[in-house]
């Protein structure tokens, strides 16, 4: 369950653009939803962000991997 809980923190991050708007919509503080996203990515061995102190981008692996991820979460979440 802590992967789901990564993806969906990196899912909103990436609809929003920042960690801070997606902990907002998830009811998390900010530096929960950072957390996730770095286990996830530690998990997934590829940064998925591109982050600075004023913005948070997807990298390329990112983009991909959103891509991937996006439709079958949703697919998750409506059956539970």
């Amino acid at each position: 369950m802590e992967t789901l809980a990564g993806i969906e923190c990196f899912i909103r991050s990436a609809e929003a653009g920042s960690f801070s708007e997606a902990a907002r919509r998830l009811g998390l503080t900010s530096a929960a939803v950072g957390k996730n996203v770095a286990r996830l990515e530690a998990g997934l061995g590829v940064r998925l962000f591109q982050r600075t102190t004023r913005s948070l981008r997807l990298t390329e692996a990112g983009m991909r991997f959103l891509a991937e991820v996006s439709s079958s979460f949703a697919t998750i979440q409506s059956a539970v």
